[in-house]
Order: structure tokens, then C-alpha cells, then sequence
């Protein structure tokens, strides 16, 4: 990753009836237009901010399913503050008819970021799974690192989007 370590692992038109939609930010290659009713509550600062504390708290959880899934939902809550101060258009990427998660909007939006969108792409069923109380399928090694890694993304974020106020 170009701008920090690497994982461990490796609006409405009248009469048209489309969704309104606005621009939050632009990317210098691209934008992405999301319907306002999908943008985030909380501004970029809050989500980061609610990240931090959740990464606390997962840091602490005793079983490794739980600390894992908690992890990379902060890990997906830096996502969504990247994409609120970036969304503009982006749609030509997409294919249609499929719904894009948050990593390949992430992808879109920063590609700086596309190594990060990736490998949290990739451990997203893990997440699922665990989330859904399956024994055993997180280790305790792979829900340290993952809570290792969104530690380090929120901080590649935090940096990318200027917020030293949260920087520790």
C-alpha cells in the first residue's frame, strides 16, 4: 500500500422518479453519486471517532469471533467516512444491476485505498460468519490481526482525510 503498511494478510429530476441524490466530495478520477437517504447520520468525524472506540472495545473482547466482527465493522464505519467526504460520480464503474459494497465504492472513490478495500473485501464472509455465532471459525491470531489492521487503516484514514484531531 502506497500510503502506509500493508494488511498482515497480505437527486430527484422532476417527473423522472430517480432518487435524489447529492454530492458530498470529489475525487480527482472519478465521483460517485449516492442517494441521500444512503448517506451516513453522522459526519465523517463522528464515524471515525465511533471506529476508535469501537476498535476499544474489540481490542477487549474475550472470544475472537466477537472481536473480530467488531473490528472490521469499525474497519467498514472508516470506509463510509471516506466515502461521505468523497462521494460524487462514479456510476460508468459500476455494473448494472448490482448493488456495489462499501469496498468497491471505496475503490471508486480511493484508490489509494484500493489494497486496504481489498483485503477487507476479502475477510467480509469471516465477519459474517462470526457475526452469526459460528464456533470456531475465527482463531485468536486472525481476530488480533484484524483488529491490528483496521487499527492501521483508520489511521491511514485519518491522515489521508486531515483529521489530526484524531490522530493518536
Amino acid at each position: 500500500m502506497s500510503t502506509s503498511t500493508a494488511p498482515s494478510s497480505t437527486l430527484s429530476t422532476a417527473g423522472t422518479g430517480s432518487p435524489r441524490l447529492v454530492q458530498a466530495g470529489t475525487v480527482s478520477n472519478s465521483r460517485l453519486r449516492i442517494p441521500a437517504d444512503q448517506l451516513p447520520n453522522r459526519s465523517p468525524l463522528q464515524l471515525l471517532a465511533t471506529a476508535r472506540a469501537d476498535l476499544d472495545d474489540a481490542a477487549e473482547r474475550v472470544r475472537p469471533g466477537e472481536r473480530y466482527a467488531e473490528a472490521h465493522m469499525a474497519a467498514l464505519r472508516v470506509a463510509v467516512a471516506v466515502l461521505a467526504v468523497r462521494a460524487g460520480d462514479a456510476t460508468g464503474r459500476r455494473r448494472p444491476g448490482r448493488p456495489s459494497s462499501t469496498w468497491e465504492l471505496l475503490r471508486n472513490v480511493a484508490p489509494e485505498l484500493e489494497e486496504w478495500a481489498s483485503h477487507f473485501a476479502r475477510t467480509a464472509r469471516k465477519r459474517v460468519l462470526a457475526q452469526a455465532g459460528i464456533p470456531d471459525i475465527v482463531t485468536v491470531e486472525e481476530a488480533d490481526s484484524i483488529v491490528a489492521d483496521a487499527r492501521r487503516f483508520l489511521d491511514v484514514v485519518v491522515r489521508l482525510l486531515g483529521f489530526s484531531a484524531l490522530a493518536r
